[in-house]
């Protein structure tokens, strides 16, 4: 983290936060795959909050993501085409009929849509998000009677100029054809034919495809398995030189020598937490938490549904627990070194200093970042964002709140923790209780599968 430097993003420079494929016909994505789609990355709600400079609409999404920039992109593979998933519009940009394969979800990583803030620091950010959406794509499809599993990156499937965007990796998605009543099959969506406006000033219309087919004659058109449809302009910048573009293709390289290793999946007990209960409620509080305690229960429940990478505890304010930090390796155990205060001496952004000051534990994960290749530290970076978002979907279970704030792990937080190597803090997710009211109005998206609006709440 002392590596990253400052925060002077250019603003100025920063590309859109989702792709699209303007040429590209539109296909409405069967339920539940649509559904599977939306949970994880569609924009499913709207936070109206007012600032010293006036209001702001602000999108949200279903799951978390460093300076809420989604560099994550979702592509769909299947017998029936090869699709981009367009999270504002919540539909399947058809790139190319004909068969791809069973059914699976590719997730790719545009780079600059991160690199431009946080420099190379972003694709440390950007492997744990494809850990975070791992596991929301697993308890969303248990919402759903289907089933997700990572599987090996096909790098020949999408065609992409890597030094843009590179897939990263793949989850098969079984489950799909259960219920024989719903199509599996993407239908085209009817749209208004649209106009365009040529370099001379003049408007015309746009040559008529598939997509604007009336209802009655809306099938995949078979389409060459040449270029697929440019996306729009202008490009992402490429992934500018340094270590992490070192690291990324050493990454890739050591990919093409091996089979993916089985994810440390983590089955919670029953009884103890159900994940799926925090989805519809999970929000990263803005402005920090209530000061209050927590039980002490809660944050074993969370603990233990993190699991996987060696977790830690910093207690600020949990019931029955002396204001300390502590492993967590089943039961918890004190920690004494440096003390909790010397967390300020750290490079801390403001809005992790400010919510420290108001939060009432923090869960560190654990390892040590150079053992192993490149590839293993990109998987333990993956694996520690999963174990944080199963926590932050436990957490919205039990009726708190959490937000990860990465730059929380760092030295002084090693110190804290009595770390001296070669393990290190990797992330962090900070934990409180929410605020029982705020300047945020959040106005929940409907599902279109499932009817009328969800209605509002005073927080976000």
């Amino acid at each position: 983290m002392a590596d990253r430097g400052p925060l002077d993003a250019r603003w100025d420079l920063a590309p859109l936060r989702h792709k699209r494929h303007p040429s590209a016909a539109w296909a409405e994505p069967p339920h539940p795959l649509g559904a599977l789609l939306r949970g994880m990355l569609g924009i499913t709600r709207v936070i109206w909050r007012h600032t010293d400079t006036g209001p702001m609409a602000i999108p949200g999404r279903p799951a978390p993501s460093g300076g809420g920039l989604y560099p994550i992109e979702a592509y769909v593979a299947s017998p029936e085409g090869l699709f981009h998933y367009d999270p504002v519009h919540e539909v399947l940009e058809v790139l190319r009929t004909g068969d791809h394969g069973p059914a699976r979800i590719c997730l790719t990583a545009v780079f600059w849509r991160s690199m431009f803030k946080y420099g190379d620091y972003a694709y440390r950010l950007i492997c744990q998000e494809i850990g975070v959406l791992r596991t929301q794509a697993e308890v969303v499809a248990a919402t759903l009677d289907l089933t997700v599993t990572p599987a090996d990156p096909d790098d020949t499937l999408l065609g992409l100029d890597e030094s843009r965007e590179a897939l990263l990796t793949v989850l098969h998605v079984r489950g799909l054809g259960l219920d024989r009543n719903r199509p599996t099959t993407p239908t085209l969506q009817p749209a208004r034919q649209p106009e365009h406006t040529s370099e001379l000033g003049e408007t015309r219309k746009a040559t008529p495809t598939a997509r604007h087919a009336p209802p009655h004659e809306r099938a995949l058109a078979p389409q060459p398995a040449g270029d697929l449809p440019q996306e729009a302009r202008p490009l992402p910048l490429p992934f500018p030189p340094g270590a992490a573009w070192d690291l990324h293709r050493a990454a890739e390289a050591d990919s093409r020598t091996r089979r993916l290793r089985p994810p440390g999946h983590v089955r919670v007990p029953a009884g103890m937490v159900d994940l799926r209960e925090g989805l519809p409620i999970r929000h990263s509080p803005v402005d920090g938490f209530r000061p209050v305690p927590v039980p002490l229960a809660a944050i074993v429940a969370m603990a233990e549904t993190a699991a996987g990478p060696d977790l830690h505890l910093l207690a600020l304010r949990v019931d029955g627990l002396p204001r300390a930090a502590y492993r967590y390796d089943g039961e918890l155990r004190r920690v004494d070194a440096a003390p909790l205060a010397s967390l300020g001496s750290a490079p801390l952004v403001a809005n992790t200093r400010e919510a420290l000051k108001t939060a009432a534990a923090v869960i560190v994960l654990v390892g040590d970042p150079l053992a192993g290749t490149a590839r293993d530290h990109r998987d333990q970076l993956v694996e520690t964002g999963a174990a944080l978002q199963r926590a932050t979907l436990a957490a919205a279970a039990l009726g708190l709140t959490s937000r990860i704030h990465s730059d929380a792990a760092g030295a002084a937080t090693d110190r804290v923790l009595g770390l001296t190597g070669p393990a290190r803090s990797l992330s962090s997710l900070l934990v409180g209780v929410p605020r029982s009211r705020g300047p945020d109005l959040v106005l929940r998206f409907p599902d279109r599968q499932e009817g009328g609006p969800r209605g509002t709440s005073g927080t976000y």
